[in-house]
């Protein structure tokens, strides 16, 4: 893409219903889903409209061998 050109790259957007600092869930709205793929984007590199749940921090949970190799700061 050439500098003058302008950016077709569009943020992601959605909203937070929840956040209780383990879990996050967060909404897409079909209107922001399909702005996304009008703006260029392949149904696979978007997520569709709905709810989605996710863990913070789970990743020393599903892999506590690197529990130890933490450093402390």
């Amino acid at each position: 893409m050439a500098m003058n050109e302008p950016s077709t790259i569009r943020p992601f957007v959605y909203t937070v219903i929840e956040d209780d600092s383990v879990n996050v869930t967060i909404e897409i709205a079909e209107e922001d889903y399909l702005a996304d793929l009008a703006a260029g984007c392949d149904e696979d590199e978007t997520m569709k409209p709905g709810r989605y749940v996710f863990r913070r921090g789970g990743f020393l949970d599903r892999h506590p061998e690197f529990k130890n190799q933490i450093r402390k700061g």
